[in-house]
């Protein structure tokens, strides 16, 4: 995928900033890989593909402390854009 279809996601992580590049197929990926009894592999491997090389050691420092799933959700929230779905009720129904 091209640099240029990929969202830039920054974090704020206590004193710490964490650099996303986050495209289409890191995102399906983590929705496609995150099960009930499986979410921090998922998490992580999202993270991983998706952090600055400059940040991946910080990352991996909160992950290692048990914040995968919490930073994984923050950049995938801030990936997908707002969406307002409503559905219609058709007449004689």
């Amino acid at each position: 995928m091209a640099k240029a279809n990929k969202k830039a996601v920054v974090l704020s992580v206590g004193e710490d900033e964490l650099r996303f590049e986050v495209g289409i197929n890191e995102f399906n990926g983590l929705q496609n890989e995150m099960l009930p009894n499986n979410k921090v592999a998922p998490s992580e491997n999202f993270l991983v593909k998706c952090v600055h090389p400059d940040d991946k050691d910080k990352m991996i420092d909160y992950c290692d402390q048990g914040f995968a799933i919490e930073l994984a959700q923050a950049v995938a929230e801030q990936f997908k854009p707002e969406l307002v779905i409503s559905v219609k009720k058709l007449n004689g129904s």
